[in-house]
């Protein structure tokens, strides 16, 4: 595991990162999902975090029409078999993403569902913009407002959304609407901006954001939308040694942490 500063190229401590991160009212860990020496890095920085100060906790990992139960397991209202019966989670939630809850659980923080339900997420991309004419109040209430999408969406990373849903992966899928699927990210990414930015300015709390790195990479959708919004925000991400080219790392986030392979 290494940790590099990608301003200078150093490799640093973990007492190095604490030190940057008190600069910060956001950080966002960037991650694939299925990298478990990450996700191991990952929780051991929030447990450091966390008994320094009171933090909230934002995951992609959870949709925002799940937050009640979230609340109920965090405050204690339910058990953690209940809870996790309640939810539609990802599979590798339990071993992956659920320490972190218990860890915020445990220190009395708030855990954020940051996600628009992937319901409503599908029929933007499928349909557009239109899509919001046939939503509920109920439904609107668990999504950006349809203005932000474009509003905020940058050139650069709109072409990489291009060729990530034209590209390869998605070519035996003829029929796939690229412009609606861009629409797509783009909610995911306004969605959680508008969580992770009302808990701040609501609690006042450093918040301490994690989701799939494309959303963070970059400059990506997530972090333009929080530096537009008046958030200073620092990036991590993580992936496995030689799986990006270190003449990029600058420009990938603020500090790379580099995993052995799997």
């Amino acid at each position: 595991m290494q940790i590099i500063r990608t301003k200078t190229s150093d490799t640093v401590s973990i007492e190095d990162v604490l030190e940057e991160i008190d600069k910060f009212d956001v950080i966002v860990l960037g991650e694939e999902h299925d990298n478990e020496d990450l996700h191991r890095f990952y929780e051991r920085l929030v447990r450091s975090l966390i008994t320094k100060q009171t933090i909230s906790l934002s995951l992609e990992m959870l949709e925002k029409d799940q937050q009640m139960v979230v609340d109920e397991y965090v405050n204690g209202t339910i058990s953690e078999s209940q809870f996790l019966t309640s939810l539609v989670h990802w599979k590798n939630f339990k071993t992956d993403y659920l320490p972190l809850v218990n860890l915020a659980k445990e220190k009395k923080c708030r855990v954020i569902a940051a996600n628009p339900p992937r319901r409503y997420v599908n029929l933007i991309s499928k349909k557009g913009l239109l899509a919001y004419r046939d939503f509920s109040s109920d439904a609107l209430s668990y999504l950006p407002h349809a203005y932000t999408l474009e509003k905020y969406l940058t050139s650069d990373y709109k072409q990489r959304l291009a060729e990530l849903f034209g590209g390869d992966e998605h070519a035996s899928h003829s029929s796939i609407n690229v412009n609606g699927m861009i629409l797509g990210q783009a909610t995911w990414d306004q969605g959680m901006a508008d969580a992770i930015s009302q808990e701040r300015f609501k609690t006042g709390k450093k918040m301490i954001h994690l989701n799939g790195r494309f959303h963070s990479d970059r400059n990506g959708g997530v972090v333009t939308r929080l530096r537009e919004m008046g958030h200073s925000v620092l990036v991590f991400s993580g992936f496995q040694k030689g799986r990006e080219s270190g003449g990029d790392f600058i420009k990938i986030a603020d500090f790379v942490i580099l995993t052995n392979d799997r």
